[in-house]
């Protein structure tokens, strides 16, 4: 077993620094989502809450089906920008049918490890589509916490993952990173597996390659400690992993944004931005205003006529009036953005 606990944080190891280089150098199209918000999150929560529910419902041959079109849509969109849209179906709709055509044959090990391949491929997809797309590392937050807060019901006060990883262990396409299926089996959840591919890639876009190198270690790390306790005996059935992956996730954002003080956009990140925000521009001097004037002659001379205010920015002259306000109008009028000061001419 302890062999096998490696094995799978080597797997999850992997994985993470493949897609850390996947979306880097990979651009995904861009789905027509729009902008991600906290109402988004929610839905993805309530989707996540669901889900193991109606699949316990279902029969396992159907929930077998359900999984393997998932992965296929997911294979194809991950491979498209690498190989073209058309191979990547052909080689999706390939991978799928001899994994169910193993299953079929009865090769257990043979659909383990296709199941395992074709889960890290889909995963990487799915997590730099979300992180290229507008999700950002506050959204990653709030959806670790979350999870966290659900994992702990769903897992450690109650039986309904239990009775989910029951019902898919062994099929084909199962969602599930897999070792071994033993009992119990050494295996990972597909939510777990892909918060710990996904925020790399979130804190690479939003705060930069320091930022996703430490995510990604300490999603490792995380797993490894779990698998730890395993190993020792002091863990023996199922555990909440994102009850400890989803603190460090909150923890990192909140660490990050106190350091930089905002998130990169896509399009920064893109361009090679920095993640720390510019410099305040400190206001112009009350003085430059009062003292000595830079002023067209054009102005001045309109300023004689009208007896009256001018409009002053930067100790320039930029609009003039009989009051106050019409000189601030005048500025405006040419095209001022600031809001200037106001002196008798």
């Amino acid at each position: 077993m302890n062999a096998a606990l490696l094995g799978l944080n080597v797997c999850v190891a992997v994985i993470t620094l493949l897609g850390l280089g996947y979306v880097a150098r990979v651009r995904m199209p861009r789905p027509p989502v729009g902008k991600y918000e906290a109402a988004d999150v929610l839905v993805a929560m309530v989707v996540v809450m669901v889900a193991p529910l109606l699949y316990l419902e279902l029969p396992r041959t159907a929930v077998a089906v359900v999984f393997g079109l998932v992965l296929c849509a997911a294979l194809q969109f991950t491979l498209a920008p690498l190989l073209g849209g058309l191979r990547a179906a052909v080689l999706a709709v390939v991978a799928v049918a001899a994994t169910g055509g193993l299953a079929l044959a009865d090769r257990t090990l043979a659909v383990l490890v296709l199941t395992d391949v074709l889960l890290a491929v889909a995963v990487v997809g799915v997590a730099a589509m979300w992180a290229q797309s507008g999700f950002r590392s506050v959204h990653a937050a709030w959806f670790a916490g979350l999870l966290a807060v659900y994992d702990l019901v769903a897992t450690g006060l109650t039986s309904v993952m239990d009775r989910f990883a029951t019902q898919v262990m062994g099929l084909p396409f199962a969602p599930l990173l897999a070792v071994t299926r033993g009992d119990p089996p050494v295996a990972l959840g597909l939510g777990d597996l892909l918060l710990i591919v996904l925020f790399p890639m979130v804190a690479a876009k939003a705060f930069g390659r320091a930022a996703a190198l430490l995510a990604g270690a300490l999603g490792v790390l995380a797993s490894s400690a779990v698998s730890v306790l395993f190993a020792t005996g002091t863990l023996t059935g199922a555990f909440p992993l994102m009850v400890v992956l989803g603190p460090v996730i909150v923890a990192q954002h909140l660490y990050w944004i106190r350091r930089t003080g905002r998130e990169r956009t896509t399009a920064q990140w893109r361009a090679g931005a920095i993640a720390t925000p510019p410099a305040p521009t400190a206001p112009p001097p009350l003085h430059a205003a009062l003292g000595p004037l830079t002023d067209p002659a054009h102005l001045r001379d309109q300023a004689r006529t009208t007896g009256g205010w001018l409009a002053v920015l930067d100790g320039e002259i930029v609009g003039t009036g009989p009051t106050p306000g019409t000189a601030r109008k005048d500025a405006a009028r040419r095209g001022t953005g600031a809001v200037p000061l106001v002196r008798r001419a």
